[in-house]
């Protein structure tokens, strides 16, 4: 059996968030992409925070007052980094899957953002481990 790394299950290109982007585009893009974790990147694509889903969803039900304000355009003037997570825990790609595994398990979180050189390369998360055994066990059936 052949190891696994990183790499091979990540999603590359990934979506991210930029400082200075609104909730309100973090939000589209979740949407969107059927997508749960927005990694942030300054101008050169280095990692400095992630929104979640759960963060987002906290700062909709926290903020405003839904009879006077409509939340999206209270969403267009907050910008991302006032909400995100900036104590990520990252992995490189050529890190083993196991390792990943290892942290998302432990760790209680939904994603690992994948880091080269400094820079944001990707993301492996739940579902991509998901999508990995149910290729495994397509290959198990067929055989």
């Amino acid at each position: 059996m052949t190891k696994t790394f990183v790499r091979d299950l990540m999603s590359s290109p990934v979506e991210i968030l930029n400082v200075g982007d609104s909730l309100d585009l973090a939000q589209h893009l979740m949407k969107a992409g059927r997508i749960r974790h927005l990694p942030v990147v300054d101008g050169e694509e280095h990692l400095i925070g992630l929104v979640t889903n759960r963060k987002l969803l906290a700062a909709w039900v926290s903020h405003g007052d839904p009879r006077h304000e409509r939340p999206r355009d209270i969403a267009r003037q907050i910008p991302v980094d006032m909400l995100m997570e900036t104590h990520v825990l990252s992995i490189g790609p050529n890190a083993s899957a196991a390792e990943a595994a290892r942290l998302l398990e432990t760790k209680k979180i939904g994603c690992l953002p994948v880091v080269d050189g400094g820079k944001l390369v990707g993301i492996v998360t739940e579902a991509d481990f998901v999508r990995h055994a149910r290729k495994l066990f397509e290959q198990q059936d067929a055989a």
